[in-house]
């Protein structure tokens, strides 16, 4: 799945730098590896980037807004903090990125464009996206606060340059006395809205855009109607400062009726139904404003959440889960303008509440004889790396979480394909406790994984599922197994698995550094990466080349092979090393030898298990590398010192065993 390199890969593009060909001015080499969106918008700041310059190193915000029309794609993304100076449109031109408003991403490389007074981050080669890549960190966030001020903040004079610090930034407009009042239309594609408090002089007049963000267009409002507010993103052009309105939660009351935002089964027989507004409870709560497409199925009953704009239906299709279904939608009512639906909408979605199993079921061939299709994949999944249309309800238990909103779920009573990758869910979920989960999901290189998560609900804490024990050779195969006639790694994708008496195939560069394994033991003829999610944040364990040990972790897969990911150091069981029975050591023996030299062999002994940190400081105290840390069995032992980054110089190494304290002095050579 190359996930984690490729959020590595992400985070690293924050601080790489490019030896590129001059283009206009480059960032960096001449200043820090730090260029971000305030740096390009404010004129005063350090390394500040105009009309014209490249950007090398990756520039990230959250997703705001999105524009998919086709004359000029791209979206607009924010810092965290808001404020002035944080916000900037990104021109992609052709290419529609698999972006939503909440996304984290960093864009790389980019170019500065001012366009009719915007700013905008385009790709190199200008007017097209061909090389402009978008990595997408996390998924969906908070959004940055809105700017909120009056019309007079607000005016479309392009010579309010107060506004010009929010240029694609969140904002909301809002009354002094009020409500705004839509004083003038221009076609089908704007208004103008002023403070309706205003009775003489001078009114200030705010431009309202509604077409170039909501795809399709909102559509106007009647001419003098009133509303308490308007919000999207500040955009400018050769002509003034406008409101970009993104959808039709950005103005209040609403000019239009309701729509179905989302449709998807919360259980075998509910259905959850979600509005983009709130409505009326009658019109919500009347059966004949629903039906679904399957024959003979009825809606029993309609009930209005308290949050105004989500409808539960209670329903009876005889459909077993994990297969689509339609609900049809009509007539219900918007509660603020009393508007009713105009058409009839309709939602898919896959029926019931679907196993993790059906899920991670290989799509069958739908010709006879039906065998599964090679590579391996899930039939809820999208087109190539794409996200199925339609929501899947699925329930499991938290196994583990990884950083940057990587989650793995699974199904206690599965045996196999039990374990579902679960990306970025609006809530965080906890280790051990059970959820109901809807989301869509896709084949993210290649492993199956649930995304654009919209409903959660924590079930409480329930007892985790065993790691199931299989062989090296069963977990790392990945053999196309289209009639599915093998048991292989495949069959244990996103499940907890536990491989026992596997040996350390080399010693780990540090603590928490990835490796791989051999086994069974003695013959150990197959080998498995051991990968570290969280790098050296995560687990600590450092292996070593003469060390049986056991290992437990989540079954992944990434760049094109089966790899184990262990979520923390209990998961790995120390038996000791090969070749130094039980006992046969007497004391602590601590030495390093040859020293000086460019490469110091660190060699230690322990005569039982014990807690261990062996460290390196320099000649002021300050600890420049950590060789080995832990619970280790008793052995010998041999960790290298090269200086790593320190560079050459005396330095002390210390061993310490459990509250016993080891010195010694090195001399590094360079």
């Amino acid at each position: 799945m190359a996930k984690a390199a490729t959020w590595l890969l992400a985070a690293l593009l924050l601080t790489a730098l490019v030896a590129m060909p001059a283009l206009a001015a480059q960032y960096p080499p001449a200043c820090p590896d730090s260029i971000g969106i305030w740096n390009i918008q404010n004129p005063a700041a350090p390394c500040h980037p105009t009309d014209g310059d490249t950007v090398w190193v990756g520039v990230g915000g959250i997703v705001t807004g999105r524009d998919t029309k086709t004359s000029g794609v791209g979206f607009y993304m924010q810092l965290s903090g808001g404020g002035p100076y944080s916000g900037i449109d990104v021109f992609t031109a052709n290419t529609i990125w698999s972006v939503a408003v909440g996304d984290s991403v960093i864009i790389r490389p980019s170019k500065v464009m001012e366009y009719g007074g915007e700013t905008e981050m385009i790709a190199l080669s200008g007017s097209f996206g061909d090389n402009l890549k978008v990595f997408k960190v996390l998924g969906p966030t908070a959004l940055p606060p809105f700017y909120v001020g009056n019309t007079t903040d607000f005016n479309n004079l392009p010579t309010n340059t107060a506004l010009e610090p929010y240029e694609c930034g969140l904002a909301r407009v809002t009354p002094r006395g009020g409500p705004l009042r839509v004083a003038r239309l221009f076609g089908t594609s704007s208004f103008m809205v002023v403070d309706s408090a205003c009775t003489t002089g001078i009114c200030d007049s705010v431009f309202v855009d509604v077409t170039t963000l909501p795809n399709p267009s909102l559509g106007l409002p009647d001419l003098g109607t009133t509303l308490q507010f308007v919000q999207g993103i500040v955009g400018q052009t050769a002509n003034g400062y406008r409101i970009r309105m993104r959808d039709d939660n950005d103005w209040y009351p609403s000019v239009n009726p309701p729509t179905v935002a989302d449709a998807y089964a919360i259980k075998d027989d509910s259905v959850r139904v979600v509005f983009d507004k709130q409505v009326t409870q009658a019109s919500a709560e009347n059966v004949g404003h629903y039906s679904l497409a399957t024959f003979g199925a009825t809606v029993n009953s309609a009930t209005l959440e308290p949050n105004g704009s989500c409808v539960m239906l209670n329903i009876t299709n005889g459909l077993g889960h994990g297969v689509k279904e339609t609900v049809n939608v009509s007539g219900v009512v918007a509660a603020a303008n009393s508007k009713p639906m105009l058409d009839l909408e309709s939602r898919t979605f896959w029926n019931g509440l679907t196993p993790i199993s059906v899920i991670q079921a290989p799509e069958l061939d739908p010709l006879p004889p039906g065998n599964a299709l090679c590579p391996d994949r899930s039939l809820f999944a999208g087109v190539g790396s794409a996200a199925g249309s339609e929501k899947v309800t699925y329930r499991g238990v938290c196994t583990a979480a990884f950083p940057e909103g990587l989650y793995y779920v699974q199904d206690a009573t599965s045996p196999t394909r039990g374990g579902l990758a679960t990306y970025a869910p609006i809530t965080p979920l906890i280790v051990g406790h059970q959820y109901l989960l809807v989301a869509s999901i896709q084949e993210y290189f290649e492993e199956t994984e649930s995304t654009y998560n919209v409903y959660a609900r924590d079930e409480g804490v329930v007892t985790p599922p065993a790691p199931v024990v299989r062989t090296v050779a069963v977990l790392r195969d990945t053999t196309c197994d289209a009639t599915q006639s093998i048991t292989n790694g495949e069959d244990y994708e996103g499940m907890l698995v536990k491989l026992v008496n596997v040996k350390s195939f080399h010693n780990a560069a540090g603590p928490g550094y990835g490796f791989d394994v051999a086994g069974p033991y003695p013959a150990c003829t197959d080998t498995i990466h051991i990968r570290n999610v969280k790098s050296a944040a995560g687990w600590t364990y450092q292996a070593d080349s003469l060390m049986l040990l056991d290992v437990a972790g989540i079954q992944t897969f990434s760049f094109g092979t089966m790899q184990i990911a262990p979520r923390f150091d209990s998961d790995f069981l120390n038996h000791g090393q090969l070749g130094v029975p039980p006992g046969t050591l007497s004391k602590v023996s601590f030495s390093a030898y040859p020293n000086p030299a460019r490469v110091t062999k660190v060699n230690f002994a322990l005569p039982k298990q014990s807690d261990v940190d062996l460290s390196v400081f320099d000649l002021s105290g300050r600890k420049v590398a950590t060789l080995a840390r832990g619970s280790m069995p008793a052995g010998q032992y041999t960790r290298d010192w090269n200086g790593g980054g320190a560079g050459a110089g005396v330095y002390f190494v210390r061993l310490r065993v459990g509250s016993e304290n080891y010195n010694l002095r090195t001399i590094t050579l360079k």
